[in-house]
């Protein structure tokens, strides 16, 4: 992948994950102003951004939309925690469906069964 290639995915990327942010928030102007400007939306990697609050399954499911919305955009998410109810979400663009770890995020319906298979 040459030098254009990269930078035209990583352009993508950060639109992909900037378009899940709002959805996920029900638009982008209801995210922590202080913490979206923190955001390096620089990095060719992966893109952090600092969530204060709680993320739930059900009822106030924002938990269950990030990672719904991730595997339909193939994005892979990692959450950490940094300090009392603030987390450092971490967004990895992926680029198929199919392949080794580190490269692949399979659709949401793939992964389930791959984990009830793994649990039964």
């Amino acid at each position: 992948m040459d030098r254009k290639e990269l930078k035209e995915r990583n352009v993508a990327a950060r639109k992909n994950v900037a378009d899940l942010l709002g959805d996920m928030f029900m638009g982008i102007y209801h995210l922590d102003y202080k913490a979206l400007k923190r955001v390096d939306w620089s990095n060719d990697f992966h893109i952090k951004y600092i969530y204060y609050g709680d993320l739930a399954t059900i009822d106030f499911d924002r938990l269950t939309i990030l990672v719904v919305l991730a595997h339909d955009r193939m994005i892979r998410v990692s959450i950490q925690g940094v300090g009392p109810q603030r987390m450092k979400i971490i967004f990895h663009q992926r680029e198929k469906r199919k392949g080794s770890m580190m490269e692949r995020c399979p659709t949401i319906e793939d992964h389930i069964k791959e984990i009830r298979e793994y649990y039964d």
